[in-house]
């Protein structure tokens, strides 16, 4: 039938995210199989809706129902309307219930029926409670400048995150050379902000007492986060794929972290992140260095190092084997905070961002690659840096109803 070779070998078209090769031709040979033995009719109809994406009314596509009402391809077990969901449509697909069926199907699982239909335009996806929402990266076609001038204005940069476009992945082959860390100051004194209030009232400072961890790091793996916490306070730590069972606060072994829902696609991305990133916290500097320590590269998404470097807020930069890159800089995001008071507490709200970190292993997102969101990637982290949110609570805790001038922070 010539609607075969289409589902068989063009699997190029449709191929989403990171559903392993293998697998993924072998679920559709299976249902090649399924629909020729039982429901030849229905080839037409699942060619039609995937060429069209849905765009126009499509019939359903049915398959016989088995006992279990489960599907096995390759040693995996998965419901059917959910596999081929996957493999068409949504490749961070975890269960069934994040999938409803639309109201002309009339063969859809929940209706219990002998035929099930899995036609994946004949299902929406729905957000459950306890699963992280995807982070969505704007398009944007033009080329990264080729000389990085001054960051831009705060306000228009700021403005930047509502736009519909999605900024292009920075190499760090075509952008940094490899970075030699700055050298460390004698330590300051205890840093503070001080606020210009009206002459008659003087100065508040308000201290900053250094935290004992700069940082909370999470794992997850999709859009799910898997495993407790980590909070660090050790100057250098090391995020690596092993087993390391070490508690002395400067690694986190991702191998230690369990999940039964781990499909085999991430548990081959496991495989590849190796020795992982080095995350330097030069303490007294307030800077945050990420360098490569993986053969497979890694993929960091941070506004503070965006801003620094006139991008896009929410461009994701790719880092290669023993590159590294400055991810945060205390001293520019005291100056926007600055900047920021004078605007007012949404303004300064907004600066809550800077102080989030995503990174991927191996895969990464974004407007070169099929995964728009990081929410796709198969293993990643994220790193809530303490001491920026601490700053900004104290200066919106501080902050009248009306916009309060700041002189400086020293």
């Amino acid at each position: 039938m010539k609607f075969e070779g289409i589902l068989r070998t063009g699997h190029a078209w449709w191929k989403q995210g990171d559903e392993d090769d293998t697998w993924s031709k072998k679920a559709i040979d299976n249902l090649m199989k399924k629909l020729q033995k039982h429901n030849r009719e229905s080839l037409a109809s699942l060619d039609m809706a995937l060429k069209n994406a849905g765009r126009l009314p499509s019939d359903c596509v049915t398959i016989p129902r088995s006992l279990d009402g489960r599907l096995q391809i390759s040693h995996r077990k998965a419901l059917p309307h959910v596999i081929y969901c996957r493999v068409y449509r949504w490749p961070d697909l975890q269960s069934h219930h994040e999938l409803k069926a639309i109201e002309s199907c009339r063969f859809c699982f929940e209706s219990g029926q002998k035929e099930i239909c899995i036609n994946p335009y004949h299902y929406i996806r729905v957000e459950i409670a306890g699963v992280l929402p995807p982070v969505l990266v704007p398009r944007f076609t033009d080329p990264p400048p080729k000389e990085n001038g001054p960051p831009p204005s705060l306000k228009k940069w700021q403005e930047l995150d509502s736009t519909t476009q999605m900024p292009l992945n920075l190499d760090s082959n075509a952008i940094y050379r490899q970075q030699q860390m700055q050298q460390i100051p004698h330590k300051p004194d205890a840093m503070e902000i001080q606020y210009s209030l009206p002459a008659v009232l003087g100065t508040v400072p308000v201290p900053y007492p250094e935290a004992e961890h700069w940082a909370t790091i999470s794992y997850y793996e999709l859009n799910t986060r898997v495993g407790p916490q980590v909070r660090v306070s050790a100057n250098e730590v090391i995020i690596d794929g092993f087993t390391d069972p070490s508690t002395n606060g400067s690694k986190i072994s991702l191998g230690l972290f369990q999940n039964v829902n781990r499909s085999p696609s991430i548990e081959s991305t496991r495989r590849h992140i190796g020795n992982g990133v080095k995350l330097t916290y030069v303490r007294h500097q307030g800077t945050l260095f990420a360098e490569c320590l993986s053969d497979a590269a890694v993929f960091i998404q941070s506004r503070n190092c965006n801003y620094n470097n006139s991008f896009h807020p929410t461009t994701v930069c790719k880092l290669v084997n023993k590159f590294s890159l400055k991810v945060f800089d205390t001293t520019n995001f005291r100056q926007l905070l600055v900047e920021c008071a004078q605007r007012g507490f949404d303004a300064s709200y907004d600066l809550t961002n800077m102080s989030i970190i995503r990174m991927s292993f191996v895969k990464g997102w974004g407007a070169e690659y099929q995964r728009q969101d990081v929410t796709s990637t198969p293993c990643w982290v994220e790193i809530h840096l303490h001491a920026p949110l601490q700053w900004l609570d104290q200066v919106l805790t501080h902050m009248p109803a009306s916009p309060m001038p700041i002189s400086s922070i020293s």
